[in-house]
């Protein structure tokens, strides 16, 4: 009898105790909801997470965007801006990435943004524009420059901003990942200067060292021409100079070909040619010839 009576006063003070309990979250949740009515925004903080690395788009701007959407924000009831709406808004905006947005209890806005990181930068002839790491397409910004490889020459008409259509994409994706490599291979990162593709679709590199033209082909096999173009750089310019040959061809499997110099070739057309015998030298081997006779 004594342990039955135990066994219901312990589910009775329970049963209490999560009604008390539900309570206390209801009627507070009451009383914040509404003074968060009442609440009105007295501070907007935005906070570029990626500064240092890009400057496409400034804290003002970021502001300037959302009231000219929803108007002044300083002063506005908190419960009147519609918070999600303000983060599609910025993220309708090519070089924004992702941004969040949140109140704090204190009446201020923070605004959070992530930006494009481009890995690769198009100048074709309808203009320019960046690529990031996930064929993302978006323009160039006046007030600032990444500085990535410069991709030029015959680019494929059509590539629009935003994700790209299934014709255009194959390009995107191969141009991408030649910037994926470079970026994870900071001498290469550097070296690099400028990516162009011929009548052909092939690759032609131009490298801040020396004046060679490197002649890349196609987009395969990308980490294996760049191991042959830096064993050419290790062990062949030593011995022959920067200025020895005009193209390293990096096409062939297994093998570079290099193209020397007009001047180099010139001179060793000279070297190799049969030496003139002046006419002095021929009176005087045709006087012999008689004498001996």
């Amino acid at each position: 009898m004594k342990r039955g009576w135990k066994i219901a006063f312990t589910v009775l003070l329970y049963a209490v105790l999560t009604v008390a309990g539900a309570s206390y979250f209801y009627f507070a949740g009451k009383l914040y909801g509404r003074g968060r009515k009442s609440e009105v925004c007295k501070a907007v903080k935005v906070t570029l997470l990626d500064s240092s690395l890009n400057k496409f788009v400034s804290k003002q701007e970021v502001v300037q965007i959302i009231e000219r959407f929803q108007g002044p924000i300083m002063d506005k009831h908190i419960d009147s801006l519609n918070l999600k709406s303000l983060e599609e808004l910025l993220n309708h905006r090519s070089v924004v990435k992702e941004s969040q947005i949140f109140v704090t209890r204190d009446g201020q806005m923070n605004i959070q943004i992530r930006q494009r990181r481009p890995i690769i930068r198009v100048e074709g002839s309808n203009g320019g524009f960046y690529i990031d790491g996930e064929c993302y397409i978006f323009p160039l910004i006046e007030r600032y420059s990444s500085y990535v490889p410069v991709v030029s020459g015959n680019i494929p008409q059509g590539l629009l901003e935003g994700s790209q259509a299934a014709d255009s994409l194959a390009w995107v994706e191969k141009i991408v990942e030649l910037g994926r490599f470079l970026e994870s291979n900071p001498f290469w990162n550097a070296q690099i200067e400028q990516i162009y593709f011929n009548d052909k679709q092939e690759i032609e590199l131009s490298t801040r060292a020396g004046n060679e033209r490197v002649i890349f082909g196609e987009l395969k096999d990308i980490p294996q021409k760049f191991n042959k173009l830096y064993s050419y750089y290790k062990y062949v310019t030593p011995k022959v100079g920067w200025e020895k040959y005009s193209t390293i061809n990096l096409k062939y499997k297994n093998q570079i070909v290099c193209t020397l110099n007009k001047k180099d070739a010139t001179q060793e057309d000279k070297d190799k040619a049969p030496a003139k015998q002046s006419s002095a030298d021929n009176k005087s081997n045709n006087k012999n010839r008689k004498n001996n006779r």
